[in-house]
């Protein structure tokens, strides 16, 4: 089993509010990678799309799945940090939703599993079984950067 982790295409600014992140859309850029993404990943026999639901995540993944013509599920706690959640409740969140998945998949199953940036951490902490805590530094991804973890059951 492959989770190939997928950064959202690149995030359009222009909504400065934070309290409506989620609404940020990806800009023509960020379809551009994308588009160039999803045209490599056929090769990869993806079974299954997992998504947050946020804009930004839901627009790459629909982008990606352009030519796979799979269904996309969505996530939620593959979003972003929520307010007042500690860095370890947001790890666990993603780590257990990681975990979910594993379990309900099988050896041949590639699942891709598009988030933000800052998700990644929790990938790398699951696959190299790392603890992690308050003070674990958060790795960042760029535009639709891929991340391949291969798993056996």
């Amino acid at each position: 089993m492959k989770l190939i982790y997928v950064h959202h295409a690149e995030r359009d600014f222009s909504n400065l509010n934070d309290d409506l992140r989620q609404f940020d859309d990806i800009t023509l850029d960020g379809v551009k990678d994308a588009e160039l993404l999803s045209s490599k990943i056929e090769k990869l026999n993806v079974t299954k799309i997992i998504s947050s639901p946020y804009k930004r995540c839901k627009h790459t993944a629909e982008i990606l799945n352009k030519n796979l013509n799979i269904d996309i599920i969505y996530e939620d706690r593959f979003n972003e940090f929520k307010k007042c959640e500690t860095k370890e409740e947001f790890l666990k969140r993603n780590i257990d939703a990681i975990e979910d998945i594993i379990n309900e998949c099988n050896d041949s199953d590639n699942i891709i599993c598009v988030t933000s940036g800052v998700n990644l951490t929790a990938f790398i902490c699951h696959y190299y079984k790392i603890n992690y805590d308050n003070k674990t530094p958060l790795v960042q991804a760029f535009s639709t950067s891929p991340v391949i973890f291969e798993y056996k059951k």
